[in-house]
């Protein structure tokens, strides 16, 4: 296989955005960006061929990451009514190989090529040598994946952890889950953990249901003090997300580090480093002093991690 033919169409696609660029699977640089709306579109095959209109050459491989469980070359996305057949994506843009990988998987893979360049620190010590390490993150929805040590080397692990049952811990945070969620049934983190959560977070607050609201506008609102309402919101939820983000690092023994990614967390940073997410994810009674040395970052928006990530996922599938 030749240099050139080590070039990939890569992809990250998500609820709300769809990110593609053309990347070297080896050195792991990234060019030709594209971000596009997911809501633009009626099927994703329509955003590739956009996006193929706009570069001079196709290369002969593809990796995509998306936002749903992956298995037997086919994908079908959590939160958006689109599925992936490996031979579709084959016939769209002629590629000889075709590889599809959850994209909290693909963002497990990037963890140990990212720099302090691609990440903001939210206290807790140094990482603890081949331990364990996790990445989750709430976005549209809520995606958890983490990567481990085997015999083989580290291995991406894949979760559905963002249907993790979702409880209060005193009877304040019980009313207010009764309010975000009043009829009885199963209440999953990705229900509360995500931007359709912080939206029924801050309605519950208020008592507003009329109106049109969204997550980002809810965000500019708290961080520019312009709502009080807003801001108590988002403080609740950056506490919840600590508790989870603490719930998971426990799960999976995560000494290596937490990363929060997702389309969320890179723009409420201000109000992470303010003490509530840390104080939340450190409360952990017996183990509180476990999870305390446990360094925390967030991934920046601009470390491409994912298309990376993609990147990787498809180098390990291709000979070299």
């Amino acid at each position: 296989m030749t240099t050139y033919s080590r070039r990939a169409l890569v992809g990250d696609i998500g609820g709300t955005n769809i990110r593609l660029a053309i990347a070297d699977i080896d050195e792991l640089t990234i060019s030709d960006f594209a971000l596009l709306s997911s809501g633009d579109f009626e099927d994703p095959r329509e955003a590739i061929e956009k996006y193929l209109k706009t570069i001079p050459d196709v290369p002969s491989m593809v990796g995509l990451a998306i936002a749903g469980p992956v298995s037997d070359g086919a994908a079908v996305m959590t939160n958006r009514p689109w599925r992936f057949d490996r031979d579709e994506i084959r016939n769209v843009t002629k590629a000889e190989h075709v590889h599809f990988v959850n994209d909290f998987e693909a963002l497990a893979l990037a963890l140990p090529h990212l720099t302090d360049y691609d990440l903001h620190q939210i206290g807790g010590g140094a990482p603890a040598g081949d331990a364990p390490m996790v990445v989750l993150g709430p976005g549209t929805g809520l995606g958890v994946a983490a990567l481990v040590n085997s015999p083989a080397g580290r291995v991406a692990v894949a979760t559905e952890g963002g249907h993790i049952a979702f409880g209060a811990m005193d009877r304040e945070e019980l009313a207010l889950l009764r309010q975000i969620v009043p009829d009885p049934g199963y209440l999953g983190a990705e229900e509360i953990l995500s931007g359709r959560g912080l939206v029924a977070l801050y309605r519950a607050l208020s008592s507003r249901t009329e109106g049109e609201f969204r997550a980002p506008d809810i965000v500019e609102r708290a961080l520019a003090h312009k709502d009080p309402l807003a801001a108590r919101a988002l403080e609740q939820f950056v506490a919840w997300l600590g508790r989870f983000a603490a719930d998971v690092a426990l799960a999976y023994g995560a000494r290596g580090g937490v990363f929060i990614a997702g389309g969320i967390a890179p723009n409420i940073v201000d109000a992470m480093v303010t003490g509530a997410f840390r104080a939340a994810f450190n409360h952990k009674g017996s183990h509180s002093a476990y999870v305390a040395s446990i360094p925390i970052h967030v991934i920046k928006t601009g470390a491409d991690a994912g298309l990376r990530g993609a990147a990787i996922a498809l180098s390990q599938r291709v000979p070299a």
